[in-house]
Formats: structure tokens, sequence, C-alpha cells
């Protein structure tokens, strides 16, 4: 009985963080499932006013709802890229209508969360529980399809920290082409390759995702070329929404396009830097083990810096970004107060940007209201971006001398 207990005790602490966001998301869908009740044309305002929206039932919604299966970019245009594309028409094929299509979709997400859990379980120095417990779980699992890129991401980090290139860059690929936010791996793990020298695992990287990302898009870049750059030239002409930008009365998608793009591209470039750097010091002056953390240590960094900095200043806002910011914070271990910020706001983002858009005829109130959360929203992604910069510099400064903790 003795010895039986602490096994019980080790399997109960080794599934917490699984059960938990399994918790979260069940939490979140129980909400969402009402809306199965209000279909077609009256879901939105009533997911508006109850705060209980999700994509997963409007755009099934919009193309679904009778039977009809339209086939994706052939026979109809779709905001996102392919594979989210794929995956929203999957499900039409299940039994039970839209109410069959949304536990479908329910189950693969759950599935892409747990594994995402898994992962950051099995990289080393990243902090599980920064994802698995926060309640941004239950608002937004089932708002959209982001747990399938976050899988696929996290996915790719660990392949390339065990050496796996063509793996890693295989997924990274397949993350890319759900959303673009995984390409955020690519500037750090380059650097840090090209820094250690290692030209044969660059070249596997970068011919696997180049083989991937064609071999999913030119088949249907050829057949339907309008409907496949539909993505592509949506995105472009989108204004600001939902974002900082508001605030500052920025509407021209030109401009946005090139003030967005050029802090990305320096975004971008400063994680490359000090992951090159970080590399080349670890590499000359730790052993092997440290130097390796320090490079792996080195990616991570670089990848969660670009995740915050980008969904921070982007032109358009979905609520469930929030999820990559998590996924950033358990990547490089962020405090805890940070993670709790992270979840205060997280949860006022939902409820206020909602509010909005359920009492339009008041606006002139709620918009006073979104414009300062908005600002006190990106406050909480500058500071988690800070955090990550500043062990970005030490790490570059020390090299392994200070990370052998993280590869414990």
């Amino acid at each position: 009985m003795e010895a039986g207990s602490p096994r019980r005790s080790a399997r109960l602490r080794r599934a917490a963080p699984y059960l938990v966001a399994a918790a979260w998301l069940a939490l979140g869908c129980a909400n969402l499932v009402r809306g199965l009740d209000h279909p077609a044309v009256a879901y939105r305002p009533w997911a508006f006013r109850h705060h209980s929206y999700s994509d997963l039932l409007a755009m099934t919604g919009d193309r679904y709802l009778n039977g009809g299966r339209p086939v994706p970019y052939l026979e109809d245009r779709i905001e996102y890229p392919v594979l989210l594309g794929l995956l929203l028409w999957a499900p039409s094929f299940l039994p039970g209508g839209q109410a069959g299509h949304f536990a479908g979709s329910v189950l693969f997400l759950g599935a892409c969360l747990l594994a995402s859990v898994w992962l950051l379980r099995r990289i080393p120095g990243a902090e599980p529980w920064w994802l698995a417990a926060t309640p941004a779980i239950a608002y937004y699992g089932a708002l959209n399809w982001d747990l399938l890129p976050i899988a696929l991401l996290l996915a790719a980090l660990l392949a390339l920290e065990r050496g796996r290139a063509t793996a890693a860059g295989a997924l990274t690929a397949l993350g890319v082409s759900a959303k673009l936010w995984p390409i955020a791996l690519v500037p750090a793990a380059v650097a840090a390759l090209a820094a250690r020298r290692r030209w044969d695992l660059l070249v596997r990287l970068g011919t696997a995702f180049a083989l991937a990302i064609l071999a999913l898009n030119v088949p249907l870049a050829w057949l339907a070329p309008e409907n496949w750059s539909w993505f592509f030239r949506f995105s472009a002409a989108r204004g600001a929404e939902n974002s900082v930008w508001e605030v500052f009365r920025l509407s021209d998608p030109a401009l946005l396009n090139a003030l967005t793009g050029g802090l990305l591209a320096a975004v971008a470039a400063a994680a490359a830097g000090f992951a090159w750097r970080a590399s080349r010091r670890s590499s000359g002056s730790a052993p092997e083990p440290e130097a390796k953390a320090a490079q792996a240590r080195a990616v991570r960094l670089g990848t969660a810096f670009i995740l915050v900095a980008w969904i921070a200043t982007n032109k358009v806002w979905s609520p469930q970004y929030a999820l990559y910011a998590f996924t950033a914070g358990a990547l490089v271990a962020a405090p805890g107060w940070l993670f709790v910020a992270l979840s205060i706001a997280s949860a006022v983002d939902y409820h206020l940007a909602f509010e909005v858009r359920a009492e339009r005829g008041v606006l002139w109130f709620f918009d006073g209201w979104y414009y300062g959360e908005e600002v006190a929203r990106s406050l909480v992604y500058a500071a988690l971006a800070a955090w990550i910069l500043r062990e970005m510099v030490r790490l570059a400064r020390t090299g392994g001398r200070a990370s052998a903790a993280e590869g414990a």
C-alpha cells in the first residue's frame, strides 16, 4: 500500500497538466455548444451578445449547414492558408450535421492541445504549465483552429533540438500552411545552425521546408489561382482591426503593411542576431552539453520573441492570438507574474471585444473602453517581449556558462 502510493502520486503529477488543459477546453466548449441552437444568420448576433462565439460554428454555418461540401479553394475561397482550409472542410463529412462537425473539430483540437503539452514536457527548459493552466484555453481553445499550428510549431522545435532537421523543416512548413505564425522558428534556427557551421542540417531544414510548402500549395495554386491567392490578397487589404494601431487612427492598409512589416523584419533580425551570437559564444566557451543547451535555448528565445512581438504589433488582432503568447511563455519558462498578467488580459479582452460587437448602438461608449484595453493589452505583451529580450541579451553575453540549468 505504501509502495503504491508514491507511484500513484507520480502518475497524478504526470497527468495533472493534461487533465487541467482538458478541463479548461471542456469548460469553454460547454459554453460554445449552446450556439448550435442558433444556426446560420442568427448565430453571430446571438454569440456576440452571449460571449459565446466560435469560428468553428460561424464558418461551418456559412458553408456546410445545409449539407453542401464545396471543395476548399477549388470551389470555395477561404481566408486561411491551405492546411487550415482543408481542416475546416474535412469534418463536414461526419454525420450529425453542424453538431457532428463541431464535435469532430473539438476532438481534433483537444488532441492538438494534449500533444502540445506532451511536446512541451519533452523540450528541456520549457514550462508546460504556462499553456496547460491558462484560462485562455477555455476562451480560445475552440474559437479558431490555432491549436494545430501551435502543436506543429512545438513538434518542429523538438525535432530541431534532437537534430532531426528534415522533420523540423517539414513540420514548420505544415505549421505555416495552417497559420503563418510558426515561421517565427526560422530566423533563430537558421542563425544558430549557421553559427555552428552545421550546413548539412541547414540544407536539410530548408529543403524539407521548401518541398513541403510546394507540395501543399502548388496543386491548388495551379488549379485555382484566384481562390488560392485570396488569403494573401484578403490579408494585404485589411486595415487596423482590434489592434493597437486603431488607437493611433491608422487605417490605410499599405501604410500598415509597411509599418508592421518593418517591425517584424527588425524583430526577426534581432532574434537571428542574438541566436547567432549565443551559439558562437557557447561553442567556444562551454563544454558540449552546456553549449547544446545554450544553442537550443537561443532558438527557443528567438522564436518566442518573434511570436510575442509579431502578434502584439500585427495590424489585425484576434483574441485567440493569446494562445501563441502562452506558448512563447511556456517555451522560455517566463516568470509567473507575466503568466497571471497575460491570463487576466486575455479574459478581459474576450469579454470586452464581444461586448463591443454586441452593442453596436453605443460604440461611443464601448470604443473608449476597448481602445484603453488595447493599450493595456499591448503593455502586457511588451512586458513579456522585454523579458524575453533581456534573456536573449544575457544568453548572448554569457553563452553556455549560464545555460547548464536550462538543459538539465
